[in-house]
Parts: structure tokens; C-alpha cells; sequence
């Protein structure tokens, strides 16, 4: 039997209540054959989405389900929640690409395209008919029109199966798809038992769909559990990106052998899901680390004898920056983080690189000249970015990457840059020029070498030691040519050191590399932009024709087209299937149901509250509402000023009326305002921290985000010694205004995390009127309830601070306000304060809390005076600007109002200070599995290898090499290192694979491949012709 034809599962469905059961098809002649049983346990359809999965014996409980008719499938793909309904994706059909040990038949490698998703609910049976697949109108070509199944209702998910059977998506029954060879090395190193399989999440493209599943063995399962459910492969994970293949006719090979051998060639190239998307709508890094059209390509060249791997990376440029899509002939950029704003999120990024590959070069192919067609006028979040004259053409994104990359100042040995302007350099059809390049490259591809193994004795003699990191501006056409002439070169020279093949066959050979690039580059490209990828000639001849540029020209046009109607509908359904972007408004969590979560939380709060890092944290909250004044260079007195003992750490503006509320600006708001005071603000709040500090000012403060709607903006700005703490900040809208449908009304609202504590920030506009209580009351609790981040809403944080124009009047008549203002008598206009009557009787802001107000109404002045309105309304004064919080043990340390005359309003701010709290994420997770493997052992099903499993310093499943986290290796019987082994000698030099050497684990910044012999041979890098 197979690999595949092992692991095909026959689906069976219960009504009473509600299941699916993954049945494998071989267990059915087995008297102890098991099969997997998920169902939703939720008693109220307000609880969280927990699915329940069971591995249950067949001769005692598959009576009670019935065979669904459909053939049978290669298991499953993951499990979403969408539209109120929970999905379970199954891989219905797949093709067989290659197998990666074709030229050894000890081993089965087999490596598969999905061809075909089918999704099935977990709450109904209605989409159990296989005969809807997709819906009408959807985003591929080969859709035809009113599919439907037999009740004539389409599949929510039936976009979100396409696009999974697109052909983009590869998995394997037999090894590790989402880990290079070298990783799966390291990957059974660091696990110590190559049973267990832990995917790398980053590559693992459907990782959150396969969360549920992940949590279940991690958690609910033993060691040998876990084995056993592995090696059942109810779950496939699948790569995104390129799987290439070609094997040559044996009569080139052996040319130092007695016999005849072939070889063969694989390209598979591995998408990040860290930042998928499409091309226009996904740019630049995120505050995780995670780049646009990041893709980890590995060649791999194998003989009967050894087998070769190679491996590069392509990714955006790690720095905040967006791209319109609808440009001719432009690559006109906005750079929206300043250099120290960016950094966090670029060290993130090439610690990660560094993390998996030890050693980083990286070349940028952008241009390094600027055209005047380039230009548009000078866009930069702040001043400071002016001054490294950062514009908005690609050489000054190229140049932004530079400062980037040596403001991180690490040393060269661990990461390089060079800079290659590819344009300039082949203009004229002198394709040939990169090789100029090359030879720039060529001591670091020396050093860099490659992972090869001893197939025979599977002996390590070789790890790579390093990684190419090459891009452009899309990552796709230029990138893809460099990285094809990079791996012929490498490829070349290993063949000539080795004399695997004869020498007149080299060329032949690397030609053949060159057509699997190209097929690569056009995968890749279609995923990304949806043509194939440009300059595909030039990947597999080195030449262009006019045959080239037409059928270039076709393309560009065709990804003009793409861009401008069809990515936002694709960029949606990777938003889904990937939980970013806006999918938390059509999706809810889903969990693993935990019968043991009533003992585990608890306990497991305790022993995180031991080892929690707890730090004080100061903001500066600002609320103020401008009335449509744009900035023209008032000063700004003591708006911003700070108390020189005490400097906030974060410092939030919350703007309304940024712009006139007028219809154009509702229906087209303009940005422009907002952009002003972006910079004006840096280089206030700089001035003011420098100011009331003077010498003893560290450091500046940096625009982090900022986002507006129609009226309301929310600018974050951060001290550079909170900056490397922030990370996933993510912007949201909620619009209010005519019941929801404009948004003149409504709020943009933060989320971030600072360390492991979640803060949002909601700056508001609530309705206007003195008599329009209700409307403002609904007004906030649609924002309470629509405005969702990545499964978070605004009360589901640690900390919310609402600042905003609440607009809450006092229900008093003018001559009696205006009087008692006058006198100071604030707190008896306050006991007529429509928002602390509301707060009061729990209409509005339960759980939050406000610091008393000790100064005078804000609203409403004679704009640019400090007298209360004299027009022919003469509005009641009011406090309707308005700073709320939530959150355990905030301290208020001032709230006040600033006099700036500047619009009909007063600005309010409030010093607030708050303890945020940090956790080791590895030492959390040995809590968690210490926790669960105690229930384990008193219910009788763990063994002595789950404590010794849980004892062991894990690495994190995300981490290809996992250097920095391994730790002290397991023991044998004996006390001896279980660990894998390279040859001490090196048979390229002559040596005999006789003897093994244990390899120790090391920490990143080590050598983990000190006992490589390089042997002495000068690599020079063979110029492919």
C-alpha cells in the first residue's frame, strides 16, 4: 500500500448531535482501529466557538455515524469559523507533483498539489452534497455561474476552498513539507524524536487554520498520543508557493562511477504566512517581523550517492511602507515610519532570518537613482525622515533600507547589504551583468555553502551556513532572475568539486535549473500579482526578444487589471483564511474544547504570575476636537508640555473634526490635515520632551501609527525606550453617523500589546445635540460592539482609554451654567453632567472610571478666544471632551485642560500611568505542558517520556533551526546525547564515511557548524553561460 492510499479517510457524519469522523481507511479491517470524531460543545450560541475532537475505537461507536457519499479524502486542511457557521476544509482531491527521494528507493517522498477543497459544517448538514463547491461570481476564472448545491444554497466558504485549490497549495504524507532538509535536521535534533512533528508556523501556511488541532495534541495528548495522531495524518499542512521538478536522463551522471546514475532537481519555494497578500495591498514589514511576498526557495539536487540543498529568501523591504496600485510607469512609495520607528519591527525580522539561517547577505535590486517621473511631492511620516531624503521614489526606499540596515548596527559578519541597481545594470540588454554581481558575492556563497547528506549513511557533511536575502520592489521578476543566477552558480561549483557528473554535461544541467526558476518565478508571481512573473526569458536563456517584452508588456497590463478589480476580493479571502486583516468582523475564534480548563487557568495564572516581569508604564492621553482649522503654524504653547520627572512612554492625540464635516469631506476625506499634524506633532512633542529634560533627555519620541476617519484621526507616538516593546499594532474604523453609514460620526480605534499587556485607545465623535442623549448612548455601544480587532474587542483588553468628544452636555439652561463657570463652581454644574448621569444609572461606560475634573467647561468658545460662544445659538458650555479608562490599578496622575485657542474647543489630556507586564513565552509553554502532563498521569494516560518530552527546553514551532532555544539534549539508557550526527571527514576530499560525530546545539550567535572540514577547496563561483 502507498504512503498516500495509507492516509485516505473515509467521511462519516452524525445528526444527534452534530459530528464529523475522518474514518482511515485501512483501520476499518482493524478490531482496534480508531478514527477522528470533531464536534462543536457549546451550549448558547453567545459562547466561544470550541470544537471537541475525540479519537474514538470503530467497533464501539462508528455504529452511531453514517457514511457521507463522496469519495474518500486525504485529510484535513483546517477549521474556520465564518458567517456564524464553523467549516471543517477537507482535501477531496490532490496530484502527485514528484518525490523528492525518487533516485532512492529505500526511502518515499512523495509531495502533492491540492487539486480540490470540499467544506463541510460543523452545525448543519445542508453543504453535505458535494455539489457546491464555489459561489456564484467568484474570483477564479474557472468559475462557472450558479453553482449551487441541491437546496440552490451556495457555500459561505466555497471562495475560501477555491482558493485553496487553486493549485498554489502543495502538502506530503511523509516528511515535514513546511521545513527545509536542514531544518528537519535541526527540527529532529532539537525534538529528539522524529515521530513527533512540529511544522514551522511560519511556512505552515494554514497553521491558524490547524490551531484547533495543534492545541489538541499539544495539550490534550501524551507522547505517545502524539505519535500515534501524527502518524495517522488526519491533519495535512500545506505550503503556499512552488514545487518544481526535473530529473535527468541517467546517461549523464556517474562520470566517476562504474554504473549508470541519474539526477534529479526540485525547486520548492515556501510562502511566509506571516504577510500574505496581494501585490498593491500588501507591502513593506508589520510589527511582527512578517514581509510582503516573503518566500523561502530551496533547491534540491540529488544522485543516487548525495543530495543537495540550497536555499534563498526573497521578502519586501522590512520598513512601514505603501504602494497605489493604479500607477503607469511609476513606483511612486509612502514611507509611513520614521527609521526608529521602524527599527523594532526590521530587528524582528532579520532576528527571525538570523534565528533560522545563522547568517544573512542581503542584496536590494532597487534603483539607486531617482528620475523626475518618480516624483510627486515629498511624503515622509516625519521631519526626521527628510533628512535622509527619503521621497517617494524606489531609490529612496532603497536608500531608507540602508539607514535601516545600519542603524541595527550588527556586525557584517552577520548580516551585509549591497546594493544593485539591476535596472541600470542590464540596460541595454547586457543581461550578462550579473555576474558582476556574483563576483561581488562570491567569498559569502563560499562561506555560505550548502547542506548536503550522505544518502547512504544519511551522515551530515555539510550545513548551510548562511542565506541569500534578495528583493526588488515587488519581490518577483528582478529577484527571481538574481536568485536563478545565484543558484546555477552554486550548483555549478558543487558539481565541479564533486565530479558527480561529466564536464560537458555542467551546462546542460544548469540549464535545466534555469526552466525550474522560471517556472518558480512564474508560480510565485501569480500568487502575488496574478500574471506570471516578468523577464521569465531572461530567467531560462539570459537573453530578451521582442517575443519577451510583448508578452512582458501583456503581463504588466494584465496586473494593472488585477490590481484595480480583483485583489481586494482575493486580499479578503487570505484575510479570512489567515485571521488578519478585517476577517474578525465575519469570523470568530475557534478553540479546542479543554475539560480540564476549570483547574488548568487557574493554576496556570499563578505560575505565570511568578515569573511575570511587571514595569510601570506613563501615557499621555490628548483629546481635542480642531473644528475643521487646519494647522499654519501657530505655536502651540504648553499644549504638550511634560512635567520634567516624569516622561511618558507613549503619548496618544485623538483628533475630531481633523477636517470641515462638510459632504465632500464625508463622501472623500481628505488626509492632508492629518499628515500636518503628524509632523508638526514630532517635532513638538520632541521640542517639549527636550525642553523640560534638557541634558538629561535619552533618546526622541517617533510617530508609530495613525489612521482617520472622515473627521476623527488617532496619532501614536512612542519613546524610543518603549518602542521595542510595541508590537501587532492594528488601526480600526467603526463608523456611526446615519445609523452606521457615513462617518462624520464614529471612531478609530488602537490595539497594540506592550509586552504581554493589551492597551487600546478609541478616540470618538458621538453624536451631536444637547438633547440627543440616546443617540450618543447608541452611538457608543455600536462602537463597543462592532469595532473588533483580530478576536479582540474593545472591552477584551487589559487596558481601554476612550478620549474623544463624547459630547455629553449639562442639562442646564445658560444663565445658570455660564455664572457658576465663571464662580468656579464646578462641582455643581457637574451634577448635571449628562455623561456621569448616564455613568451612573449604567446606561453608558460600565467598569469605566473617569478622574475628577477640576477645571472649566471645554465647549463651546469663539474660535481662536477664550470666551464662551456669543453667536446667535449661544451653546450651553460643556464638558464634552472627555478622557475614560479601564483597566486594574490605573493611576491618574493629572487630568487637565490646556488653553490653546485654536478652535471652538479646549484640548484635554491626562498623565495616566499603568503596569504592564512581560512572560517568557518558552518558559509558558513548559508551564503549560508541566500542567497538562500532571493530568495526564492521574488519569492514567501518560508515560515517563511525556515528563521527560515536557523537561526538555523545547523550541518554538515556529523556529526552522531553533539554535537559540534548544537546549541540553535528552539521554539515553545510558546517559549518552541523543542527538544527530555529521561525518568528522569530508569524502569530497577522498575521506571515508566511517565515523559519526554528535552535534551539539548552540546558541545563534555560535558557531553550530564548528566541526564542518571545509577542506580547503577555494569555492569560486562558476559563471553560468
Amino acid at each position: 500500500m502507498s504512503n498516500i492510499d495509507a492516509r485516505r479517510f473515509f467521511v462519516h457524519v452524525s445528526s444527534q448531535p452534530r459530528a464529523i469522523a475522518l474514518v482511515p481507511t485501512h483501520a476499518l479491517s482493524d478490531p482496534n482501529g480508531t478514527f477522528l470524531s470533531l464536534r462543536i460543545r457549546r451550549t448558547h450560541p453567545a459562547d466561544p466557538v470550541r470544537v471537541e475532537l475525540t479519537v474514538e475505537k470503530i467497533s464501539s461507536t462508528l455504529q452511531h455515524y453514517s457514511p457521507l457519499d463522496i469519495d474518500a479524502v486525504f485529510g484535513c486542511a483546517g477549521i474556520l469559523d465564518y458567517q456564524g457557521d464553523t467549516f471543517v476544509f477537507l482535501v477531496t482531491r490532490c496530484q502527485l507533483v514528484c518525490d523528492l527521494a525518487a533516485l532512492n528507493p529505500r526511502q518515499d517522498k512523495p509531495v502533492f498539489r491540492v487539486v480540490q477543497v470540499l467544506a463541510l459544517s460543523l452545525t448543519d448538514s445542508i453543504f453535505d452534497s458535494q455539489a457546491v463547491q464555489r459561489m456564484p461570481g467568484a474570483m477564479y476564472d474557472d468559475v462557472t455561474q450558479g453553482e449551487m448545491d441541491i437546496y440552490g444554497v451556495a457555500n459561505p466558504c466555497a471562495q475560501m476552498a477555491s482558493f485553496l485549490a487553486s493549485g498554489a497549495f502543495y502538502f506530503s504524507p511523509a516528511f515535514d513539507i513546511t521545513r527545509t532538509m536542514q531544518s528537519q535536521q535541526l527540527s529532529a535534533i532539537a525534538t529528539d524524536d522524529p515521530r513527533v512533528n512540529e511544522p514551522d508556523a511560519k511556512f505552515q501556511w494554514n497553521s491558524k487554520l490547524l490551531q484547533v488541532f495543534a492545541d489538541f495534541r499539544l495539550l490534550m495528548c501524551g507522547t505517545r498520543a502524539r505519535q500515534q495522531f501524527d502518524a495517522a495524518g488526519y491533519v495535512l499542512s500545506l505550503i503556499q508557493g512552488a514545487v518544481e521538478s526535473l530529473q535527468l536522463p541517467q546517461s549523464i551522471g556517474a562520470a566517476n562511477q562504474g554504473q549508470q546514475a541519474g539526477i534529479a532537481c526540485y525547486l520548492i519555494s515556501r510562502t511566509s504566512s506571516m504577510r500574505s497578500g496581494m501585490r498593491f495591498l500588501t507591502r513593506g514589514v508589520d510589527d511582527e517581523g512578517g514581509v510582503a511576498n516573503e518566500v523561502e526557495t530551496e533547491l534540491v539536487l540529488t544522485t543516487p550517492s548525495l543530495t543537495l540543498s540550497h536555499v534563498q529568501v526573497r521578502g519586501s523591504v522590512p520598513a512601514f511602507w505603501t504602494q497605489e496600485g493604479l500607477q503607469l510607469g511609476t513606483h511612486k512609495v509612502r514611507i509611513t515610519r520614521s527609521v526608529k520607528a521602524t527599527l523594532p519591527a526590521t530587528k524582528r525580522h532579520f532576528s527571525d532570518l538570523l534565528d533560522r539561517y545563522k547568517r544573512v547577505s542581503v542584496v536590494s535590486l532597487l534603483r539607486l537613482h531617482s528620475t523626475p517621473r518618480d516624483y510627486g511631492g515629498l511624503e515622509a511620516a516625519d521631519p526626521g525622515m527628510v533628512s535622509h531624503g527619503v521621497g517617494t521614489s524606489e531609490a529612496d526606499l532603497g536608500r531608507f533600507y540602508r539607514v535601516i540596515i545600519e542603524s541595527m548596527e550588527l556586525p557584517e559578519s552577520l548580516l551585509s547589504f549591497h546594493a544593485f541597481d539591476y535596472n541600470q545594470e542590464v540596460r541595454g540588454g547586457q543581461f550578462d551583468r550579473v555576474h558582476v554581481l556574483i563576483r561581488q558575492l562570491a567569498p559569502l556563497l563560499a562561506s555560505f555553502k550548502y547542506y548536503l547528506l550522505d544518502n547512504d549513511s544519511q551522515t551530515v557533511l555539510s550545513f548551510q551556513r548562511g542565506v541569500q536575502r534578495t528583493n526588488c520592489i515587488d519581490c518577483l521578476d528582478r529577484t527571481n532572475v538574481v536568485q536563478s543566477v545565484i543558484s546555477r552558480a552554486v550548483v555549478s561549483e558543487f558539481l565541479r568539486q564533486t565530479d558527480v557528473v561529466r564536464r560537458h554535461m555542467l551546462d546542460p544541467i544548469v540549464d535545466s535549473i534555469s526552466r525550474l526558476w522560471a517556472a518558480n518565478g512564474n508560480a510565485i508571481s501569480r500568487a502575488y500579482a496574478g500574471t506570471g512573473a516578468l523577464k521569465s526569458d531572461v530567467t531560462t536563456s539570459g537573453k530578451s526578444g521582442w517575443a519577451g517584452f510583448l508578452s512582458d508588456a501583456s503581463k504588466s497590463l494584465s496586473r494593472l487589471m488585477q490590481s484595480s478589480f480583483q485583489d481586494r476580493g482575493k486580499q479578503s479571502v487570505i484575510d479570512v483564511l489567515l485571521g488578519s486583516g478585517d476577517s474578525c468582523l465575519v469570523c470568530r475564534p475557534v478553540q479546542v474544547y479543554d475539560p480540564y480548563a476549570n483547574i488548568i487557568v487557574p493554576r496556570l495564572e499563578q505560575e505565570l504570575h511568578k515569573i511575570a516581569r511587571k514595569s510601570a508604564l506613563n501615557l499621555m492621553l490628548c483629546t481635542y476636537n480642531l473644528h475643521g482649522c487646519p494647522y499654519r503654524g501657530e505655536s502651540l504653547g504648553s499644549w504638550l508640555a511634560m512635567s520634567n520627572d516624569r516622561r511618558p512612554d507613549i503619548v496618544a492625540i485623538g483628533f475630531q473634526e481633523v477636517v470641515n464635516l462638510d459632504v465632500q469631506s464625508v463622501i472623500a476625506a481628505d488626509t492632508a490635515n492629518r499628515r500636518t499634524w503628524e509632523q508638526v506633532l514630532t517635532a513638538e512633542i520632541n521640542s517639549q520632551y527636550l525642553k523640560s529634560f534638557g541634558d538629561r533627555a535619552d533618546g526622541e519620541f517617533a510617530l508609530v501609527s495613525s489612521e482617520q476617519l472622515v473627521g476623527v484621526s488617532l496619532l501614536l507616538f512612542a519613546h524610543d525606550t518603549a518602542l521595542s516593546r510595541i508590537h501587532n499594532v492594528q488601526m480600526v474604523k467603526c463608523k456611526t453617523g446615519l445609523a452606521g453609514m457615513t462617518g462624520n460620526k464614529g471612531c478609530v480605534a488602537l490595539h497594540m500589546m506592550l509586552d504581554d499587556s493589551s492597551i487600546c485607545i478609541v478616540s470618538a465623535h458621538l453624536a451631536a445635540g444637547n438633547s440627543n442623549v440616546s443617540e450618543r448612548n447608541n452611538d457608543y455601544h455600536t462602537i463597543r460592539t462592532n469595532t473588533r480587532f483580530q478576536h479582540l474587542y474593545i472591552d477584551s483588553h487589559d487596558y481601554v482609554f476612550w478620549i474623544g468628544d463624547l459630547n455629553y452636555r449639562l442639562n442646564l439652561p445658560n444663565e445658570q451654567v455660564r455664572p457658576l463657570a465663571a464662580a468656579g463652581r464646578l462641582s455643581e454644574l457637574l451634577e448635571h453632567d449628562q455623561l456621569q448621569i448616564q455613568m451612573a444609572n449604567g446606561q453608558v461606560f460600565g467598569g469605566y472610571s473617569e478622574a475628577a475634573i477640576r477645571f472649566p467647561p471645554t465647549y463651546k468658545y469663539d474660535s481662536g478666544t477664550t470666551r464662551y460662544d456669543t453667536s446667535e445659538k449661544m451653546r450651553v458650555p460643556s464638558w464634552t471632551d472627555r478622557i475614560l479608562y479601564k483597566g486594574r490599578n490605573v493611576r491618574v496622575q493629572d487630568y487637565y485642560r490646556d488653553e490653546l485657542c485654536f478652535s471652538d474647543h479646549k484640548p484635554v489630556l491626562a498623565q495616566i500611568q499603568i503596569d504592564v507586564v512581560a512572560v517568557d513565552k518558552q518558559q509558558k509553554r513548559q508551564i503549560m505542558r508541566q500542567l497538562y502532563s500532571q493530568l495526564h498521569a492521574a488519569d492514567g494516560t501518560a508515560s515517563t517520556n511525556v515528563q521527560r518530552l515536557i523537561d526538555m527546553d523545547m523550541p518554538s514551532a515556529g523556529s526552522a533551526s531553533s539554535m537559540s532555544t534548544v537546549g541540553r539534549p535528552s539521554l539515553d539508557s545510558r546517559g549518552a546525547s541523543i542527538v544527530s550526527t555529521v561525518n568528522a571527514g569530508n569524502p569530497l576530499n577522498g575521506a571515508a564515511a566511517t565515523g559519526r560525530t554528535p552535534v551539539k546545539p548552540a546558541n545563534m550567535m555560535d558557531d553550530p557548524f564548528a566541526d564542518d572540514d571545509d577542506g580547503g577547496i577555494a569555492w569560486k563561483p562558476i559563471i553560468p553561460s
